[in-house]
């Protein structure tokens, strides 16, 4: 299920440009149910040493300057904002919570609910396109004979992309559906280039996302599982959320 809000204020709104982040502690801090929350921020669903928090968004879609002098950047004017999540009771308490709130602030900047929905995630078809409307992080770890550790970054037409996205859904699916899958999914990039990159930061972790249009292919169970959940890593950072573009029959 996915929530979409959209955000009113009476100034401007500057944020850093990393404001993940402060998104994601607004998600957290929204959750009435403080047991649940704390679960989400610190437990969350499990598959072996793996742990998933079920949900990702997007970025905050609006008119908005950027400063890369102070690496901040300005929205002027209301803002658009999605919120997914496989957990549908998750996301029906999180929009209630948020339209029952007296006062909602976004980094000490107050924001009014303008408008607020939901809509069911549901791929009905073996093959959809899509838009990343945050971008799509793919990686690997590696521990070098000094113990130090190096994170590799993969771009949509490495081999290893196809097939670590692929190792990432089964991992939340099995997490989730306590099951183990049986078929995979196959991602193919169909409009992406490399004004698409995107180099963020996340606390202290510098990370390589990208956005752009793709093509997946798949069960339709599976496709919408990811679609809901978010596509590759570091989703309940704000990585991985699609729009769905087309659909077509088999």
């Amino acid at each position: 299920m996915r929530l979409y809000i959209t955000f009113n204020f009476s100034s401007p709104i500057t944020l850093p440009l990393n404001y993940q982040q402060i998104l994601q502690g607004f998600i957290y801090n929204q959750i009435d149910d403080v047991a649940f929350s704390r679960f989400l921020h610190e437990e969350g669903y499990s598959d072996g040493k793996r742990s998933f928090k079920m949900f990702t968004f997007s970025r905050l879609q609006g008119k908005a300057t950027i400063n890369s002098k102070n690496k901040t950047i300005t929205f002027k004017e209301k803002v658009e904002w999605q919120i997914s999540s496989c957990l549908s009771k998750f996301i029906q308490s999180l929009g209630q919570s948020i339209l029952m709130k007296d006062s909602l602030y976004i980094n000490n900047h107050r924001v009014v609910v303008e408008e607020l929905h939901y809509k069911a995630t549901n791929v009905g078809d073996r093959k959809c396109s899509i838009r990343m409307i945050s971008p799509i992080t793919v990686h690997s770890t590696f521990e070098g004979s000094d113990g130090k550790k190096t994170t590799h970054y993969y771009n949509p037409w490495d081999h290893a992309f196809n097939h670590l996205i692929n190792e990432n859904i089964a991992h939340k699916y099995a997490a989730y559906y306590g099951e183990q899958l049986d078929s995979r999914v196959n991602i193919k990039p169909i409009k992406v280039n490399e004004r698409d990159k995107i180099v963020t930061r996340f606390k202290d972790f510098i990370i390589e996302a990208w956005n752009g249009e793709y093509e997946l292919r798949g069960d339709p169970k599976i496709l919408t599982f990811a679609c809901t959940t978010g596509i590759g890593a570091k989703n309940s950072q704000g990585f991985g959320l699609p729009e769905i573009l087309t659909k077509w029959r088999r």
